[in-house]
């Protein structure tokens, strides 16, 4: 078994200006991916594709090899799936498509640690059916039941059709569990960054069969709010604080 840690992360960003490189406790928020992988009893090698110089330079004092995106990857826009296909280009050059997985890390995806990382790549050692396994969130209290969206006429109507669901009621537990994924927490056969098309949107790259890694907490970082949220869970689960 072979496996390939990629990162991810740009220079420019919305939501928190600058996030990938600012500082959460003692260090920046990017390296704490790149902790979780070199703490990872299976990980080989470390990638990181990034626009950044910071990145850049923090990657490459973890011993990471750096690809340096094109322009054309330069823009806030740019879609995930464009970055990794470029990315997993070069990556399979140059190990001529001879890996098993790949460990996807979000520079702003500090919930993670290299523990949660052997027991995500273990699990998907004992199901070969599934295409990728990933940091699943219970957060019943977010049901899409309850989910709204505020018209152009500044009306509060529905965010989906509430009549896929059935009988539902103001009990928020009537459309059942709900999760969210957390992509601080991704491994990934590599035949899914092939083909996109087909696979299950909007996280195209995870393949058709996504099978759940039940955390706690979890979310890439996009807002100020979450930072003492983040800062809680890793003095808790990281012994890199």
């Amino acid at each position: 078994m072979k496996v390939i840690a990629l990162m991810i992360g740009k220079k420019s960003s919305s939501g928190v200006p600058g996030k990938n490189i600012s500082y959460v406790l003692n260090h920046r928020l990017c390296e704490y991916g790149l902790m979780a992988a070199q703490e990872s009893q299976y990980v080989d090698e470390i990638y990181v594709s990034t626009d950044c110089p910071v990145i850049t330079q923090v990657a490459e004092s973890y011993g990471a090899k750096v690809i340096q995106r094109p322009s054309e990857l330069h823009d806030p826009e740019t879609l995930t799936e464009d970055v990794l296909s470029h990315a997993h280009g070069v990556i399979t050059k140059e190990y001529d498509n001879n890996f098993t997985y790949y460990v996807l890390l979000y520079a702003n995806g500090g919930f993670v640690n290299g523990a949660m990382i052997d027991q995500a790549i273990e699990k998907m050692e004992k199901r070969s059916e599934f295409d990728s396994c990933v940091g699943a969130v219970s957060a019943d209290m977010f049901t899409p039941i309850r989910a709204k969206k505020i018209t152009s006429d500044d009306e509060i109507v529905p965010f989906i059709d509430l009549d896929v669901f059935g009988d539902i009621t103001s009990n928020r537990d009537s459309a059942g569990s709900v999760f969210f994924i957390d992509l601080s927490l991704q491994v990934i056969r590599p035949h899914c960054f092939d083909t996109m098309d087909g696979n299950q949107r909007p996280f195209m790259w995870l393949g058709k069969k996504i099978m759940p890694f039940k955390k706690d907490f979890g979310g890439d970082l996009d807002a100020t709010w979450q930072y003492p949220v983040l800062e809680s869970w890793l003095k808790n689960n990281s012994t890199n604080v």
